[in-house]
C-alpha cells in the first residue's frame, strides 16, 4: 500500500521538496500532498522590487500548478491543526498521513523590542510589500500639505532597520524609487533623509570582505544614505524610533527588517524548537516526532562545528533533498543522507545597477557585473522549478 507523505508550505523547500521524491518514487509507493493556503509560489527575494514598483506582482508569483509534478495532489487549502500522536492534518476535511514535511518559512522576528511590532512595518511577505507600497506613496501625496518643518522632515525620513540582505536590498530599491516620487510629488529630493540601522558592527556580515561591503556603503551614500551600525533600537513609536546610545530619531516610517523566527504555525506542534520557535532537526532532517521532518526556514540545524543552517534558498532545497532521500530510505529501504550544507555564495542587490556578491568560485566584489549574475541565479531556479517557460517569464518580467 502506498505511504502518505503530507507536506505544509509550498515555498522554496516544500516545492523542491515534492519535486524530488516524485522523480523517486512512483505513485505505487507513495501518495504526495501539498497544502498551500496562496495558489502561488512566491518568489520571496524578488518581493523588495514588488515594493517599490520596479517589477509587477505577476513577475514574483509562480502558479504551484504549474510548477507542481502531475503525481502530486496540490491542496489549495489552510491547515488549521495538526494532531501529531494519530498522524492527521486537518483543513475543513481531515488527512491522514505516514509521513509529515513541516515546509512553513519563518516569520519576522520583533526581539521584544517596545513598539516595534506596533508601529512598524514589518517587511517579509507580499501583503507586507503592498503596505510599505500603499504608505510610501501616501507620505509623498501628503506632505505638500504640511507646512510645519519639524513635521515634515518627520514624514521624508525613511528608516530601514537590520543591514542584512534584506534591509540593504530594500534601501537599493527604495532609494532609486523615492527618486521618482519626489520628481512627480514636487518634492525637494534633498529635503529627504534615508537612513538604515543596523545593531552589529557592519552591515551584510555575511559578506567576507568589509572591504566590499564599504563599496556598497558608498554606492548608497551618493544617494543619500545614512548607515549606522552599533545602533540598537530600544523602542519605537508612532513619531520615531530610540537607539542604545539615546539618541531618538523622529520618522514616520521604520521598515524593519532585522530577522526572522519560526513561523507562528508551529506553536500548535508539540516539537522540539530552539529559542526563536524553529523547528530543530537533525542531521537527517527528523524532529523529535520520527515521522515529522523540518525543512527550510523553519527547521533549526547546527552542525558538528557548531554552525547554524542559514535561511537561505540554496539551505532549504539542499535540506529538502536530503528530507525527500531520507523518506525514501525510510520506505525502500538503504542508507540515510545526512545534511551537508555545499553553498556558492550570496548575490546582493543595491538598486538595479549595483549589486554585491559573494562567489566561492569567483570571490568577493561589488559593481555593476553582480547585477547579471543575480539574474543568471534567478533563472536558473526559475528553469529548476518550472523550465524553459519560467525563465522567458523572468526574462520578460524583469530583464527587458
Amino acid at each position: 500500500m502506498a505511504k502518505s507523505v503530507i507536506v505544509v508550505g509550498g515555498g522554496f523547500a516544500g516545492v523542491e521538496f515534492v519535486q524530488r521524491l516524485s522523480k523517486k518514487l512512483s505513485s505505487k509507493d507513495v501518495e504526495i500532498r501539498l497544502f498551500e493556503k496562496e495558489g502561488d509560489q512566491t518568489f520571496r527575494t524578488e518581493i523588495h522590487k514588488f515594493a517599490c514598483e520596479r517589477i509587477t506582482l505577476d513577475a514574483i508569483k509562480i502558479p504551484l500548478k504549474r510548477i507542481l509534478p502531475s503525481t502530486v495532489k496540490f491542496e489549495n487549502a489552510e491547515v488549521k491543526k495538526i494532531d501529531l500522536q494519530n498522524k492527521k492534518v486537518f483543513t475543513d476535511k481531515s488527512y491522514d498521513y505516514d509521513f509529515l514535511v513541516v515546509a512553513v518559512g519563518s516569520d519576522p522576528n520583533f526581539f521584544g523590542i517596545p513598539g516595534m511590532k506596533e508601529n512598524a512595518l514589518s517587511f517579509w511577505t507580499l501583503e507586507d510589500a503592498q503596505r510599505i507600497n500603499d504608505h510610501v506613496k501616501k507620505i509623498f501625496e501628503n506632505v505638500k500639505n504640511i507646512k510645519d518643518p519639524n513635521e515634515r522632515q518627520k514624514m521624508l525620513t525613511f528608516v530601514v532597520g537590520g543591514g542584512g540582505f534584506t534591509g540593504v536590498e530594500l534601501m537599493g530599491e527604495l532609494m532609486e524609487w523615492i527618486d521618482k516620487l519626489s520628481k512627480i510629488n514636487g518634492v525637494d529630493r534633498k529635503s529627504v533623509k534615508l537612513m538604515i540601522v543596523e545593531a552589529l558592527p557592519r552591515i551584510l556580515p555575511n559578506i567576507e570582505k568589509v572591504e566590499v561591503v564599504n563599496k556598497a556603503i558608498e554606492y548608497m551614500k551618493e544617494y543619500g544614505v545614512d548607515v549606522r551600525t552599533n545602533s540598537m533600537i530600544t523602542n519605537v513609536s508612532a513619531d520615531g524610533l530610540t537607539l542604545k546610545a539615546g539618541e531618538f530619531i523622529p520618522t514616520k516610517t521604520l521598515i524593519w527588517s532585522g530577522g526572522v523566527q519560526g513561523c507562528a504555525f508551529t506553536n500548535q506542534l508539540d516539537l522540539k524548537k530552539d529559542k526563536r520557535g524553529r523547528i530543530i532537526v537533525n542531521e537527517y532532517m527528523e524532529t523529535s516526532d520520527p515521522n515529522v521532518y523540518a525543512i527550510g526556514d523553519v527547521a533549526s540545524y547546527v552542525d558538528k562545528s557548531n554552525k547554524p543552517m542559514p535561511g537561505l534558498v540554496e539551505s532549504a532545497m539542499q535540506s529538502a533533498d536530503v528530507a525527500a532521500n531520507n523518506i525514501i530510505v525510510s520506505i525502500k529501504g538503504g542508507a540515510k543522507q545526512a545534511l551537508d550544507l555545499k553553498l556558492h555564495g550570496n548575490i546582493v542587490y543595491v538598486g538595479k545597477r549595483y549589486g554585491v556578491a559573494n562567489i566561492k568560485s569567483l570571490g568577493t566584489f561589488a559593481g555593476y557585473r553582480a547585477i547579471p549574475m543575480k539574474h543568471l541565479v534567478n533563472m536558473q531556479h526559475m528553469f529548476h522549478v518550472g523550465g524553459f517557460g519560467l525563465v522567458m517569464k523572468y526574462l520578460k518580467d524583469q530583464v527587458f
